[in-house]
């Protein structure tokens, strides 16, 4: 039957144009999907909001001549999505900005040793919670508070510092499989010094591959510079 109300894509999934077509991620699954260039169209329809009929209508200006089959496609397309858990019926009440103030004055001493424990704290949750509950649970944390006078470069120097030596305390598999719980733990143990720091999940189309990083400033820390011109950002914990 046809979907006639809008459809939202839900909480669980980022998504971001590459060329002609969508990449998908599903933080629920930890999967990504790439659409071909017709689904990638459809799903753009469903991103605006548009009912079916106004979806329609804008799909049919791009293939005036597949109307009675394009219909098909489209209501299918909708109910897998529906069915993948990707599109839901009712819009979702979170915000990526959402993030629970932390008023705990970070200590200035053993660094290294926080930074481990981070390390520890991320691929525990990571193997205990998975991907979906242990993003979700770090993009809610906000920086603490910078004492007046406070300088954030020597902040971040010192930090990263510290986060490498714990590194050489803590096995991780073998980069770049290790991306994820690396940049997890250094977005939340920079942010529990207080600094702004911003999660990134890239993707590259060909050929496929991702790849997790931290930004401070807008630029990438602790990892190679040139993931920003490699990678095309689809999941962002932002600043």
């Amino acid at each position: 039957m046809p979907m006639l109300a809008p459809l939202y894509v839900a909480p669980h999934i980022r998504h971001v144009w590459m060329d002609d077509r969508v990449a998908i991620l599903d933080l629920r699954s930890e999967s990504y999907f790439a659409l071909d260039p017709t689904a990638s169209l459809m799903w753009r329809e469903f991103t605006l909001g548009h009912d079916r009929d106004m979806c329609l209508r804008n799909l049919l200006c791009r293939f005036p001549e597949g109307s009675p089959q394009l219909e098909l496609d489209f209501d299918a397309f909708g109910q897998r999505c529906i069915e993948a858990g990707w599109l839901i019926e009712t819009t979702a009440a979170m915000s990526q900005d959402a993030r629970a103030r932390s008023k705990h004055k970070p200590a200035s001493r053993l660094l290294a040793l926080r930074a481990w424990w981070s390390l520890f704290r991320v691929t525990r949750s990571l193997s205990a919670q998975g991907f979906s509950w242990t993003y979700n649970a770090v993009s809610q944390m906000a920086p603490a508070d910078l004492a007046q006078g406070d300088d954030p470069d020597r902040i971040l120097s010192a930090g990263l510092a510290a986060f490498a030596r714990s590194e050489e305390l803590f096995h991780l598999r073998t980069s770049p499989a290790d991306c994820l719980p690396r940049s997890l733990a250094l977005f939340q143990f920079l942010r529990t010094l207080g600094l702004p720091a911003e999660h990134c999940i890239g993707v590259q189309q060909f050929p496929f591959s991702a790849h997790a990083w931290t930004q401070f400033r807008g630029n990438i820390v602790h990892d190679d510079p040139a993931n920003q011109e490699r990678y095309t950002v689809i999941a962002r914990i932002p600043a």
